[in-house]
C-alpha cells in the first residue's frame, strides 16, 4: 500500500463537491469483503515495506499492533518518513489534530517540499479558515507535481472564503477542464455562477 499523493480525504465541512475532489486522492475497497482480503494479502505478502505491512494492520483486525510499528518506525535513527506521514494521517482521522500538525511538520523538517505532509497540512489550514497559509500550501503542491489539478478548485474555494471573487473566479475557471465528472463541473459551474451575480461563498 503505497503512500499516493493526498490519498487519504480529510473529513470537512462545506460543499459536497469539496469531498467529491477529495475523494479523488483515495482508492476505497468497494466492500468490507475486499478490504479484508486486500489486508490478508498484504499481510502474506513478504515483498511489502515495513511501512505498508504497518498500514495494512492498522485498516484491518490489528489496528493497535500496526500504530506500535509506525511508531517504532517514526521513531527510529533516521526515523521512516511515511512512517511519520501515516501517523499523522491517522491522527487527523482520529480527530487529534494538533498531534497531526505536529507528524506533518516533523516530516517537513525532514524533507523539506514534502508533498503529502504539504498537503495535509494545506487541508488542516483550510479547515481552520487559515486560508492564507492553506493557499500557500496548495500552490507549493501545484510547483511540486503540475498533475495536480486538484490544487485549483481548493485555492479557488479558499478564495472564494476569502471573498476574493476575482481571484476565486480565476481558478475555478482553470480547474474545469481537469473535474473528474459531471456532477463536479455543475457545482463548479455553480460556484462561478454563483459568483458572477455577485454572491458571497461563505454560506456554502
Amino acid at each position: 500500500m503505497s503512500l499516493n499523493k493526498g490519498q487519504i480525504a480529510l473529513l470537512v465541512a462545506g460543499a459536497g463537491v469539496f469531498a467529491a475532489v477529495l475523494l479523488l486522492e483515495r482508492k476505497p475497497s468497494s466492500s468490507a469483503d475486499a478490504a479484508i482480503a486486500e489486508v490478508q494479502a498484504f499481510e502474506s505478502d513478504t515483498t511489502l515495506s515495513p511501512v505498508d505491512r504497518a498500514v495494512a494492520l492498522v485498516n484491518g483486525p490489528n489496528p493497535m499492533e500496526g500504530v506500535m510499528m509506525l511508531r517504532e518506525l517514526a521513531e527510529s535513527d533516521p526515523p521512516e518518513v511515511d512512517a511519520v506521514v501515516w501517523l499523522g494521517i491517522f491522527s487527523v482521522q482520529s480527530g487529534q489534530i494538533d498531534k497531526a500538525r505536529e507528524r506533518f511538520t516533523q516530516v517537513l523538517g525532514l524533507e523539506p517540499g514534502h508533498f503529502e505532509a504539504t498537503f495535509q497540512l494545506a487541508l488542516l489550514d483550510m479547515e481552520d479558515q487559515a486560508y492564507e497559509r492553506a493557499i500557500s500550501g496548495f500552490e507549493a503542491c501545484m510547483e511540486s507535481d503540475p498533475t495536480f489539478h486538484s490544487g485549483l478548485f481548493f485555492v479557488a474555494r479558499c478564495y472564494d472564503f476569502m471573498g476574493q471573487r476575482e481571484a476565486a473566479l480565476s481558478r475555478y475557471h482553470a480547474y474545469l477542464p481537469f473535474a473528474p465528472d459531471t456532477a463536479v463541473t455543475a457545482s463548479v459551474e455553480g460556484f462561478i455562477q454563483r459568483l458572477e451575480a455577485g454572491e458571497s461563498g461563505s454560506s456554502d
